[in-house]
């Protein structure tokens, strides 16, 4: 019978070491759940993050496309703008080469003597039809306008093209008077202006 009361004390100890074992095993199992779970949550975090870096490098990639875009654009516009100004000049620059009909362009003192004798014509007349003028020049409409608003803009002549077709040519002395009758009255009107450049204004041809 001893022996049976030894073999049964032994059997204890056995099921305390294997409750141990079991524990050790469960621990170890949760652990390496957590860490399969840890694994799953960094690679599911780094998915996203790919995709997110893709996306940015998607919107990245339509920007510089859209600006890329928009530099062609401004360009293209600057580039017909150059041509259109280099068109304009090169019209400018003709309708300055006076020609007469049928004959070679005059040399550059007649071209000069040309010039002064069309500044000496309006100012003589004071008010000049510009299809007149157009005539006894050889210049067609738009060329005198062009050559009278180039005048201007030179400071050789002064005066105001009206809606009559006629250009209407103002001295310094009368273009003084004008100014000082602005300043005098202050704030005034075109129509003051227009009723007050009748008297301000001398409207007779200077020719005898």
């Amino acid at each position: 019978g001893g022996g049976g009361g030894s073999g049964s004390e032994d059997e204890k100890p056995e099921k305390k070491l294997g409750t141990k074992k079991l524990k050790k095993l469960a621990d170890k199992a949760e652990r390496k759940e957590q860490r399969e779970a840890e694994m799953a949550l960094l690679a599911e975090k780094r998915k996203q993050m790919e995709l997110e870096l893709e996306m940015r490098k998607e919107e990245e990639a339509k920007r510089e496309e859209e600006e890329r875009l928009r530099k062609e654009e401004e360009r293209k516009v600057r580039e017909e703008q150059e041509r259109r100004e280099h068109e304009e000049y090169l019209l400018l620059k003709e309708s300055f080469a006076v020609e007469d009909e049928g004959q070679d362009t005059l040399d550059e003192d007649a071209q000069k003597n040309l010039l002064l004798e069309f500044i000496d014509f309006i100012k003589r007349r004071k008010v000049v039809q510009l299809d007149d003028l157009g005539a006894h020049f050889n210049l067609k409409i738009h060329e005198v306008v062009e050559r009278i608003e180039s005048l201007q803009e030179e400071g050789t002549i002064n005066g105001v093209i009206d809606d009559r077709g006629k250009f209407i040519y103002i001295s310094e002395d009368e273009l003084k008077s004008v100014a000082k009758f602005i300043n005098q009255n202050g704030r005034v009107s075109i129509s003051d202006i227009a009723a007050a450049s009748n008297r301000l204004i001398n409207l007779e041809p200077t020719e005898s």
